[in-house]
């Protein structure tokens, strides 16, 4: 959807964006959007005007309709897009699209552009996983969280271990042996603090580590960790702070390894795919009519999707005899055009027409849900993943059990 929308433009700044947060009273919005009439009622531009007042009327309808059978916008707020997206002057095509997200609106938002303002949504989609992040020397350490762009700091802790003895002999060995000591509690705690916090987080995708010197790799080796924490950790990196500051420079230099984690994973999904072909059980499908079929069963553990997948799902009606079928389609417009030329493959009358046009993908994740069907997208920026996209058609399924 983002995609379609990032696709229209206005000819002049007429496309609407209306962001509402999930605590937002409708009335107040829609009244807001009434004042914006008064002032698009001013715009020079004749055009522009008819369009941006088309579109405001055209919102204003939505959310009366809306609020005839919810009082409230939905539990993470909603986002409408509206204009004319004909994108010429001599015709009027004004369409609305409106969208709940995956996570809650948090800015309220009226924007009338040239195009549709889509970043907020966009940002929703870049937030996928937590990674826990971890700065320390002896001095001090700083936990913190990072999700999208959202950095979080968690905990603090500073220690309690003495700086070096300028003095020799016993006094030096035993004042060495507090350092030790010290430096060992000082450790446990914060092993302590990275256990409870990182192994409470459901989503955590990867753990970084940073700070200057040696003291974060003893750490690592001290066998403090629990092992589902230390099992998380995808990086160990120098930094030159522990504080705020040293969260801020681990994430700036924590991009290639989450990026690396993120290829690991897909090429493990793919390995698991390609070796499933050749297996004595042959656990996996391919091909868009074997998939739907094991997606209809209930057989499919898990179902990858290539993030190139661009088709869509008709639904075609045929007007004689009510016969109804459904096709996959790169283009719908394209093939909407090319229906007449087609006969009823039951009665092989030429009335044919699209009753119903839903993105394959969305489609897919439909079907998926029903029988708790895992769905991972692979990009199209590995081998393995241009692999799924041209080999496969952007579809491969790994199988609970072959379906009948």
């Amino acid at each position: 959807m983002l995609e379609e929308l990032a696709g229209k433009r206005g000819r002049g700044t007429e496309l609407i964006s209306v962001y509402i947060t999930p605590d937002t009273d409708l009335a107040k919005v829609m009244q807001q959007l009434r004042d914006e009439q008064g002032t698009a009622s001013n715009i020079k531009s004749k055009s522009t005007r008819k369009n941006v007042l088309s579109a405001l009327e055209r919102i204003i309808q939505f959310l009366r309709t809306y609020m005839e059978t919810n009082r409230k916008p939905p539990p993470h707020g909603m986002a409408i897009f509206c204009g004319n997206v004909a994108g010429r002057e001599d015709i009027a095509d004004v369409r609305l699209y409106w969208v709940e997200p995956p996570e809650p609106i948090t800015i309220r938002m009226y924007r009338c552009d040239q195009e549709f303002v889509l970043e907020p949504l966009r940002e929703m989609l870049r937030v996928k996983e937590t990674v826990g992040l971890l700065v320390m020397d002896r001095r001090e350490a700083t936990l913190a969280t990072l999700r999208g762009k959202n950095v979080s700091i968690v905990r603090k802790l500073t220690s309690a271990v003495p700086g070096k003895h300028s003095k020799g002999g016993q006094s030096a060995r035993r004042f060495e042996r507090l350092r030790e000591i010290a430096a060992h509690e000082y450790a446990k705690r914060v092993a302590e603090a990275a256990n409870e916090v990182f192994a409470g987080i459901p989503d955590l995708k990867a753990i970084i580590v940073g700070g200057p010197g040696p003291t974060k790799e003893d750490f690592i080796n001290s066998g403090l960790l629990h092992d589902q924490v230390k099992r998380k950790i995808g990086g160990v990196l120098d930094t030159g702070y522990t504080d705020e500051q040293g969260i801020k420079e681990l994430v700036s230099k924590a991009g290639d390894i989450l990026a690396d984690l993120e290829i690991l994973k897909e090429k493990s999904l793919m390995r698991r795919f390609m070796e499933g072909l050749v297996a004595k059980e042959n656990l996996v499908a391919y091909g868009e009519r074997e998939i739907r079929r094991a997606l209809e069963q209930g057989a499919v553990e898990l179902l990858l999707i290539s993030e190139g997948l661009r088709k869509h799902r008709i639904t075609i009606r045929c007007e004689v005899c009510g016969h109804e079928f459904q096709e996959t389609v790169g283009d719908p417009d394209l093939h909407k055009k090319q229906l007449p030329a087609r006969n009823c493959p039951k009665c092989g009358e030429r009335k044919l027409s699209i009753v119903r046009i839903q993105d394959e993908v969305q489609e897919l994740l439909d079907r998926a849900e029903k029988f708790n069907t895992r769905v991972e997208f692979v990009s199209t920026e590995t081998e393995e993943g241009k692999q799924l996209q041209t080999a496969f058609k952007g579809l491969g399924a790994i199988l609970r059990f072959r379906p009948s």
